[in-house]
């Protein structure tokens, strides 16, 4: 029931819309034809760029201090290397080199490295104040894989303390904690696995003072995370197959259609007859009202009473609820009938009103306003038993 009202709807909207249902499958139709043309002229093959093998970047401190100082241990001159603690007053001056390279399958580079002894003072949330000197510069040209850029630098640890003292000082104090740090910036130009490639990257080597002694924390080794180099491929392309198919299906299926539109539209098949439209009327109508109906056939002299014809099975319904009787349907004789003392109410519609427009019976396929809420809002277990009770009276 509910799919012969969503046909004839759809056949009214098509028949309303013909014009814009026209245009809109020429142009699915010129979509599909131009992907089917697309997918056969274009190239079966595609050149795309796959993620070759990576490279990565390496950079290292190497540091030692030499004993300048006379000491019951180390002997002057001696040199002590890659320790994590040296001696302020016998090693005050902490050297070493800061080593740069990269690993790839090809390159041809230029790095720049620049070495800065960095005073600052931070804690965990925000840096307060910093204080930058270079202390060292290198530049290597058309550096390959594998080779190295090597940069040599001192730092004069006591020197450095009574700086930052001397900040501290002049700022009146200051929050956070001093730190003191190399830092090697490295700044890379050129092409890596057929790549360019313009990078800076940045190293750390920490310097803690603490009184007689200060710390040096430095990886042996510092690598930056691989960078991914692409190749060529030339690869079939997918289209090949699968968008000619879907372009040809999505053009005969728009061509079939407006067709099909075309000859509904010339015999007057598209838009739904005023036959059709009555009777899914009658069918809504009927089941607009369904409580208060009941099926059944009246005998001959309950047919023989007084005959009041109504004209409307709606109508029908208002009686019954005034009435406080029910609605029977002889689906035998094809009409509508309540049963009131004498009287006999009765609605026996017709198979086809002539004068029903198709607007008028769209209209009808909607749900009607007035009346229904008076029909239900009327319809209650106590009215239907009391109809019920009369029905058998007048039996």
């Amino acid at each position: 029931m509910n799919s012969d009202r969503l046909v004839v709807r759809a056949r009214a909207a098509l028949d309303e819309w013909y014009v814009v249902a026209v245009v809109a499958l020429l142009a699915l139709a010129l979509v599909g034809g131009w992907g089917a043309y697309a997918a056969v002229a274009g190239s079966a093959e595609q050149t795309s760029r796959q993620p070759a093998e990576a490279w990565s970047a390496t950079g290292s401190f190497d540091h030692g201090a030499e004993v300048q100082r006379e000491n019951e241990v180390y002997p002057v001159g001696t040199r002590l290397s890659d320790r994590s603690v040296y001696f302020t007053r016998v090693t005050p001056e902490l050297e070493g080199n800061f080593t740069y390279r990269y690993d790839a399958d090809a390159g041809d580079v230029t790095a720049d490295v620049e070495l800065e002894r960095v005073i600052r003072s931070a804690d965990d949330q925000r840096e307060y104040w910093e204080v930058n000197k270079t202390i060292a510069e290198t530049t290597v040209e058309s550096l390959g894989p594998g080779e190295t850029a090597t940069t040599d630098f001192a730092v004069d640890v006591p020197a450095t303390v009574n700086e930052s003292e001397r900040i501290q000082e002049s700022l009146g104090g200051s929050p956070g904690s001093v730190e003191t740090t190399v830092v090697a910036t490295v700044t890379i130009q050129g092409t890596i696995d057929g790549d360019p490639v313009e990078r800076t990257e940045r190293y750390e080597l920490a310097i803690t003072p603490d009184g007689a002694t200060y710390g040096v924390d430095a990886p042996t080794t510092a690598d930056q995370p691989p960078r991914e180099a692409t190749d060529p491929t030339t690869t079939a392309s997918s289209a090949g197959f699968v968008g000619p198919i879907g372009s040809v299906l999505l053009l005969l299926a728009s061509l079939g259609a407006l067709g099909a539109l075309a000859v509904a539209r010339a015999n007057g098949t598209l838009a739904p007859s005023e036959a059709e439209l009555e009777r899914l009327r009658m069918q809504y109508e009927r089941e607009e009202f369904d409580d208060w109906i009941s099926r059944g056939s009246l005998p001959n002299e309950v047919r023989e009473r007084s005959r009041i014809e109504v004209s409307t099975l709606e109508d029908l319904v208002d009686v019954a609820i005034d009435c406080d009787r029910r609605v029977l349907e002889d689906e035998a004789a094809g009409g509508y009938y309540v049963v009131d003392g004498d009287s006999l109410y009765a609605y026996e519609p017709a198979e086809f009103e002539a004068d029903l427009s198709v607007d008028a019976g769209l209209d009808l396929l909607g749900r009607r306003q007035t009346g229904e809420e008076k029909a239900v809002a009327g319809g209650s277990d106590d009215g239907g038993d009391g109809q019920e009770d009369a029905a058998e009276d007048d039996s």
